[in-house]
C-alpha cells in the first residue's frame, strides 16, 4: 500500500469530522459550511485557518476518493459528511484522538496532548498515552513522531506525519507556549473549548436551515 500522505486543508478537514462526530454528535453529518465554519475556528487550532466552501469541497471530493469520508445517503437537501478515518487507517479509539488532536493542534508536550484529547476519549493515564503514542509510530508509515526538543523548550512534543514531515515547521510556536503545561489543566481548557465547539456546531445548523452563509454542496 502507498504511503497515504495529506494536504494540510484535508487534514484539517478530516480531523474536524473525527472531532464533531464526538462531541457534537447531534449535528453530525455536517454540511459543507459546517465543517468550514469548524474548520476556521480560532480555538482548539493551529495554525488557525481561513477556509473557503470551495477548498472544503475540494478537500472532501480528494478524501471520499481514499475512502476517508463519506457522503451522507440520508442527507436532505443540503449534503451532509460522515468520516471513515478510523475504519480506514486501523486505529483504536484512543489512538484516533491522540492524532486526530495532533492534526488539529500541532505539536504537543504528553501532558498537553493527554489533556487536550480527553474530550475525544483519548488515553486517561501517562502508560496508556505512551503505549497509543507507540503504535501510532511503531507502523510501516509512522503516523506521528517525537520532535527534537528545542532550546529552552522543558518537555518533549509528538508531532503528526500524515501531512509529511516538511509540513511540521507550520506550526505556531506562540500558540504552543500559550498551552496548558500541566494535564489537568489542558482538560478543563478542552472541556470548555468542546462547549464553544457545540455552540458553534449548533449556528451553523442554524445557518444551514435558514440558507445563510451560501451554498453547502461540495
Amino acid at each position: 500500500m502507498s504511503e497515504l500522505l495529506l494536504s494540510p486543508v484535508e487534514a484539517r478537514v478530516v480531523a474536524v469530522l473525527v472531532e464533531k462526530s464526538i462531541t457534537t454528535p447531534a449535528y453530525y453529518p455536517m454540511t459543507v459550511n459546517a465543517i468550514m465554519l469548524a474548520a476556521n475556528q480560532k480555538t482548539s487550532r493551529s495554525p488557525v485557518m481561513n477556509l473557503g466552501e470551495g477548498e472544503i469541497g475540494n478537500a472532501l471530493n480528494a478524501l471520499e476518493e481514499r475512502k476517508l469520508v463519506a457522503r451522507d445517503s440520508f442527507s436532505g437537501r443540503a449534503q451532509k459528511w460522515r468520516q471513515q478515518f478510523m475504519h480506514q487507517m486501523l486505529l483504536k479509539p484512543q489512538t484516533q484522538a491522540l492524532l486526530v488532536t495532533l492534526l488539529l493542534r500541532g505539536p504537543q508536550t504528553l501532558s498537553e496532548l493527554r489533556g487536550n484529547a480527553a474530550v475525544l476519549g483519548g488515553p486517561g493515564d501517562d502508560e496508556a498515552l505512551r503505549v497509543a503514542l507507540d503504535d501510532l509510530a511503531d507502523r510501516a508509515q509512522p503516523l506521528v513522531t517525537a520532535l527534537a526538543r528545542a532550546p529552552g523548550q522543558s518537555a518533549q512534543r509528538w508531532a503528526p506525519l500524515l501531512c509529511g514531515a516538511e509540513a511540521l515547521s507550520t506550526a505556531e510556536p506562540e500558540v504552543l507556549a500559550a498551552s496548558p503545561a500541566r494535564s489537568e489543566d489542558a482538560g478543563r481548557v478542552a472541556q470548555l473549548e468542546a462547549r464553544v465547539s457545540t455552540l458553534e456546531a449548533r449556528l451553523a445548523a442554524l445557518e444551514s436551515q435558514l440558507g445563510i452563509g451560501g451554498g453547502d454542496a461540495a
